[in-house]
């Protein structure tokens, strides 16, 4: 076995646009946000998550201010006991000390005692539970433009008649599709996004009522009961649970 280990940082916000590797990826982020988009999906990365992404899978991510961690890349024939699809997963305290460890292994064939700890890793993964921060992406063309619209600007008060307009769909076609393709309500997955991106303000200790205002919410009370009901914690009780 072989495989890459790197350092991930990126001081500022920073854009990867969209690429593919050969070998699978395994993120792992100790400080910072990314929202790490594949072409069905939209993740928000945040300390204490492991991202999955399988060979060859598309994606591009987007650094939001200062982010740390680690890039494991790894072969083809390593990867078939592992999804085909790119997942998210809460990282236990194991699973990040296995990481930050074999990523600083010297890139050349690894002797017996590292391929085993290579596999506690991959077996740790294997019972890690995926996170609430899967966000779906829609396909068609229109939808994909206002969902990204709403992604960098979540504090928009555009109605969702005036975002159907804006995109040259009509409404009910805009719910119609919103729904066949994301699983979710217009209305729902607009909440969602918004709980999302709120997360990489408050990793960086913003407080949770100028969070509250730049994500679009009338008040404090209503973001944190929208957080509440998403991730079932408050925020302040979401990274304090973080591992790590």
């Amino acid at each position: 076995m072989q495989l890459r280990g790197i350092p991930l940082s990126h001081p500022n916000r920073h854009l990867t646009p969209w690429h593919q590797h050969d070998d699978g990826q395994i993120y792992l982020l100790t400080r910072g946000t990314i929202a790490l988009e594949t072409e069905r999906r939209q993740w928000a990365m945040t300390a204490g998550t492991l991202g999955w992404l399988p060979a060859r899978c598309r994606h591009q991510a987007q650094s939001c201010g200062q982010v740390e961690g680690w890039l494991l890349f790894l072969p083809p024939e390593n990867c078939r006991h592992l999804p085909t699809q790119p997942r998210l997963l809460t990282a236990s305290a194991l699973a990040q000390a296995l990481v930050a460890r074999i990523a600083q292994f010297p890139p050349s064939p690894l002797p017996a005692p590292q391929r085993r700890m290579v596999q506690v890793l991959l077996d740790e993964m294997q019972g890690e539970e995926e996170t609430a921060l899967q966000l779906p992406m829609p396909q068609d063309p229109r939808l994909l433009k206002i969902a990204r619209a709403l992604l960098d600007d979540p504090a928009s008060t555009r109605r969702q008649n005036e975002w159907a307009g804006w995109a040259g769909i009509s409404v009910r076609n805009l719910s119609r599709l919103f729904m066949a393709q994301t699983g979710i309500g217009f209305a729902r997955w607009r909440q969602q996004a918004r709980i999302i991106r709120s997360l990489e303000a408050l990793s960086r200790g913003v407080s949770v009522a100028n969070v509250a205002a730049d994500c679009g919410y009338d008040n404090v009370s209503a973001y944190i009961a929208a957080f509440r009901r998403h991730f079932g914690v408050t925020p302040g009780g979401y990274f304090a649970a973080l591992p790590g």
